[in-house]
Formats: structure tokens, sequence, C-alpha cells
């Protein structure tokens, strides 16, 4: 089910591209695990992920392992999972992207694959490419079961500098769950600049949907340009209703910050806390 849903993700990524033109899913490949990472190169995607599990290896059930190696989680010391009994994937996800003027390869093992957790260990990881891979940062960047590139991955910030988005999720029968990251590079260095909670849900006489689009001119500010994120929620009665609950009408609103460049403390800075009240509110609708 996990992979179904993921291709269906990448599928609708590429729709999207083809739609808006933005960078996105359609810059993300799927490489098979024991493929070169480079042309020039023997050093093999499975070889990268060894790093990080070193005991890692083709089963019957996707490419699995049991041992870790510690790794900072890129929210900060209040994010790190507990210790799984396995780790592993079914497939990877790669994209080139722009840091500093400089081009870097991105990988995402998402080794919650293997074993459902509450919070499943994504390595993101960035690398310089030259005849072979050489690592140059990586962060866990799990924040839900499981981890993907957003659809729109990569967005530009800055002549020469991508953003990174990616998106942690799990669902129900009748509620999905989205932790929204968007990251940067900086001195060859993954940093957070900040996360969304989403929350969907289907109830009695109520259908109620969040989005989130994310937009940056790199003309705009130096050296990095504002990052403006809008979630808009709409609510939408049904046709299923359970005694006791009261009608809804259609209702739409839009909750938005804007990320700058903080020249002062080197790292961009939200202009409210918008945000942070949205996932109190979710929160206490799970």
């Amino acid at each position: 089910m996990r992979l179904f849903s993921r291709r269906i993700l990448i599928l609708t990524s590429v729709l999207l591209a083809m739609l808006t033109g933005t960078a996105s899913a359609a810059d993300v490949y799927n490489p098979s695990p024991d493929t070169a990472v480079s042309e020039y190169g023997v050093t093999t995607y499975l070889d990268l992920a060894r790093h990080f599990v070193p005991d890692i290896k083709a089963t019957d059930n996707g490419y699995v392992g049991s041992k870790r190696v510690a790794l900072r989680h890129i929210g900060g010391k209040g994010y790190e999972g507990a210790d799984e009994s396995a780790y592993g994937f079914y497939d990877l996800a790669a994209v080139r992207m722009k840091a500093e003027g400089k081009e870097r390869l991105l990988v995402l093992f998402d080794f919650a694959q293997a074993a459902k957790a509450a919070q499943g260990l994504a390595v993101l990881a960035l690398y310089e490419l030259d005849n072979e891979p050489r690592l140059l940062d990586a962060a866990d960047i799990g924040f839900d079961q499981g981890t993907y590139f957003f659809d729109q991955t990569l967005m530009p910030i800055a002549e020469g500098s991508d953003a990174i988005l990616t998106m942690s999720s799990h669902f129900n029968s009748n509620q999905t769950y989205t932790t929204q990251a968007l990251a940067m590079v900086k001195a060859d260095r993954l940093e957070l600049i900040g996360t969304a909670l989403l929350f969907d849900e289907r109830t009695c006489g109520l259908e109620r949907r969040q989005t989130i689009r994310y937009a940056a001119d790199p003309a705009r500010g130096k050296p990095y340009a504002p990052i403006s994120v809008t979630v808009t929620e709409s609510a939408m009665p049904t046709d299923e209703t359970c005694e006791g609950t009261q009608a809804i009408s259609a209702s739409e609103r839009e909750i938005r910050i804007t990320y700058t460049w903080n020249a002062a403390d080197n790292k961009y800075r939200a202009d409210s806390d918008n945000l942070t009240k949205l996932a109190i509110e979710n929160e206490r609708r799970f």
C-alpha cells in the first residue's frame, strides 16, 4: 500500500509540473538501489544507504537492516524518533539541486517503508557529485510515518540556490495528518526553515481539507528572497448526517505567513505565528 500510494503521489506531481511549469517532483527520479550513482563511478545507492543503516541488504520485503547510525533530526533534539527493530525501503528518491551556486545531489532514504513507526526514520542526504559521490551532510527529516518529496520539490530562493520541500504523513479511514517541511542548504549543511501541520478530515456532515502553497521570487531580497506560505482550508457539507449534528455551510479561509531573511541571525524568520496557531488548532481536532 505504501509503495502504491507513493507511485500515485509521484504521478500526481508529474502532472502538476506539466500544468504549472514549476520545479516539482518531475525533477525527482527513483533510482534502483543497485545502480551506480555516477556513470563514472562504482558506488551504488545501496552503498550510500549503508552509511546510515550499515547492515541493510536485499530481502523478500525490499531492502532491510536492523542497525542505524545516530543522526541529528533537522527539527532539533525534541524530534528524534525511537529506535526500531527494522529499517528499510522499497524504493528511493533523488533530485539534483542548486546550493549557493553549486550543483548538489539530494537523496531521500525513507527507512520507515520496511516497518511502520509512529515517526519513521527518513534520512535526507546531501552529496557533492564527482566521479564518486561525497557525503556533505545528512539529517533525519521524518516527522510522521512516511516521508516523501513534496509535489513542488525545489523552489528557487536566490540565483543558484533552491529551497527543499518535503512532507511526512499518515492516514486512516477518515483523517489525514501531514507535516510539511521547508528547508535550505547553507554552507553545505541542511537547515530547517519551518514546518506546517495540516489535517484533513471527513466526519458526519463535514469534509475539511487543508492545502498548502509556497512562493518565492529570487529577484526580490538579498541574499535570499522572502518565502510566502499559504494554507487554504475549505469546509464542505456532505450528504452524510448523524443524529445530533448540525448542518454546516461551505466556507474557506487562508492562513498566511512570510519567511524573510534575517541578516543578523543569518537565517529565515517568520513574520507571524499563524502556522503555530494552526498546528495547535489541528491537534485539538485529532
